[in-house]
């Protein structure tokens, strides 16, 4: 029989399993393509003075203010990209202490660990975990919620909780999200006795009150800087785009959620008798309420997705504990297949990479903008030798629980996730980063010099200059230089006689993008 004893391990061992996912990939590498540049990009317009945090409440000026503070309290051993990175890994772990205190509060002390490792476990949460990404901001401000939302009954705190989470999870752009956990706490007295004393009543009506006259403070300042209610409140993630996608977050939570979905939908099975509890009203109530609004997102994309996973995760860790030997085996099982098939894939690619064995592979990986290809690293050979060892060494000293499933996967993604970051993370920094790029033009362009944009996105634009020290400035602006950017593979860009081509390239592999760079003639 399982142990019900909720930590197999010391407390200090899963501690060190949460920081080993949370640190890895947060710093030493340069803002990559995509929604890790996008963020970094907004950041470093506002501490340039750009525009005002205030003024883009969509942005969640809530992620952009502590990392800010993240930058700043590192920045004597940090860059300013992999201190203001910080911020992501923060609010990450504000999300697993709440998630695993309300796990407690509604299901037992046993849970508390449980709730985090299925959160921590969850695939969706991996990569955008570890980038700079505005949403977890809101995926901790709601977790705070939730916690309140459960402890109202028992603890008067309960009230500070969803009251100051409310506020954080506006600040962080989720007014919508905000206003569906007040509403659902509302709702709650009409449907658990639990709720119904006068002092669970007194603490909901303190929290919703704290709520709503701190809202009310910040949409007034935000009036008064002239500041449109539909920005301050985040409209425009319901407005535009192609109209809304009701099926697109429900048709990613198979991966996006895994193992949590699975796990959850056993605990709300298994307590359908007996649905009017705390434990399965609070987080299918917000799953459904959340999913219903999400339905109605004009621009949807799974960055967006994070506060989901806190639902799920709190069902799912209670589901845990109800789990019969044969699924929990079949978890286990799988996880230990899985991540060993795909640490024996990095292997394989790092020895192409350092190796160049198998030649083939070497060869694809040249092609695909792996640099360095056939240079053996021993420091990179070490550290991911140490981590190979670690995770075999767990493996063997993890004993029977209702926790070993999801211990073994959520130490199996650390493990694949901290073995990347071990063999390929400067190779991927210069594959997914413009810094490469922005040295080949700040060696041509003197640093006096302007240049004048054409056709040039914006994140490029902005990366290029923060990492080069370029300036750059509209195409009419009369500089010598000129960067003129093609698209999928757009051919030679057509630009007058009045300039002399001087370079031509692109992100290591990019065959899509490319960058040509022309002086001005001299008559």
């Amino acid at each position: 029989m399982f142990n019900k004893r909720p930590l197999l391990l010391s407390r200090l061992g899963l501690l060190l399993l949460c920081a080993a996912w949370l640190l890895p990939g947060l710093v030493g590498h340069a803002p990559w393509k995509g929604g890790d540049g996008d963020h970094f990009v907004r950041l470093w317009l506002q501490l340039q003075g750009v525009f005002a945090p205030q003024a883009a409440l969509g942005a969640s000026p809530l992620y952009y203010w502590v990392a800010t503070a993240t930058a700043w309290l590192t920045s004597p051993i940090l860059a300013l990209h992999d201190g203001a990175r910080l911020a992501s890994g923060l609010f990450v772990a504000l999300a697993l202490f709440f998630s695993a205190r309300t796990a407690r509060a509604l299901y037992g002390a046993e849970t508390g660990w449980a709730a985090a490792l299925t959160l921590l476990g969850c695939v969706g949460l991996l990569l955008r975990g570890h980038e700079l990404n505005a949403y977890t901001a809101q995926f901790a401000a709601a977790a705070i919620m939730l916690y309140g939302a459960a402890v109202l009954p028992a603890k008067a705190r309960g009230g500070l909780a969803l009251g100051g989470g409310a506020t954080l999870l506006l600040l962080a752009g989720g007014a919508a999200e905000a206003a569906l956990i007040l509403l659902l706490a509302a709702l709650l007295p009409l449907l658990l006795e639990e709720y119904r004393s006068p002092a669970a009543r007194r603490t909901l009506a303190w929290g919703i009150g704290l709520a709503l006259v701190a809202g009310a403070a910040w949409l007034a300042l935000l009036a008064a800087q002239n500041v449109s209610l539909s920005g301050a409140i985040n409209l425009q993630r319901w407005q535009g785009g192609d109209g809304p996608h009701p099926g697109y977050f429900a048709g990613i939570l198979g991966w996006y959620a895994w193992p949590a979905w699975p796990l959850a939908a056993w605990a709300a099975y298994r307590g359908r008798r007996q649905w009017r509890t705390p434990g399965l009203v609070l987080p299918l109530g917000a799953l459904l309420g959340l999913l219903g609004l999400y339905a109605m997102a004009a621009r949807p994309g799974d960055e967006q997705g994070l506060v989901l996973l806190l639902p799920l995760a709190l069902l799912g860790g209670a589901g845990l504990f109800g789990l019969r030997r044969g699924a929990a085996n079949a978890l286990l099982w799988f996880a230990l297949m899985l991540f060993g098939f795909i640490g024996l894939l990095l292997w394989i690619s790092w020895s192409a990479h350092d190796l160049a064995i198998p030649a083939r592979l070497a060869e694809r990986m040249s092609k695909v903008g792996m640099t360095h290809v056939g240079e053996l690293r021993p420091w990179t050979l070490a550290l991911g030798l140490a981590v190979t060892l670690a995770w075999v060494v767990f493996l063997t000293r993890v004993s029977s629980s209702p926790l070993r499933p999801i211990l073994v996967w959520t130490a199996g993604m650390t493990f694949i996730w901290v073995l990347l970051m071990a063999l390929f993370q400067a190779p991927l920094d210069r594959r997914l980063s413009y810094a490469s790029v922005a040295e080949e033009l700040a060696a041509r362009v003197p640093p006096a010099d302007c240049i004048q944009a054409r056709q040039v996105r914006s994140q490029p634009r902005l990366l290029l200059a923060y990492h080069g020290g370029l300036r750059f400035a509209s195409d009419d602006a009369g500089c010598d230089w000129l960067l003129v950017e093609t698209r999928l593979r757009g051919g030679e860009p057509h630009v007058s006689a009045d300039w002399a081509k001087q370079w031509e390239g692109a992100r290591p592999g990019d065959r899509s993008d490319r960058l040509h760079l022309y002086v001005r003639r001299r008559q």
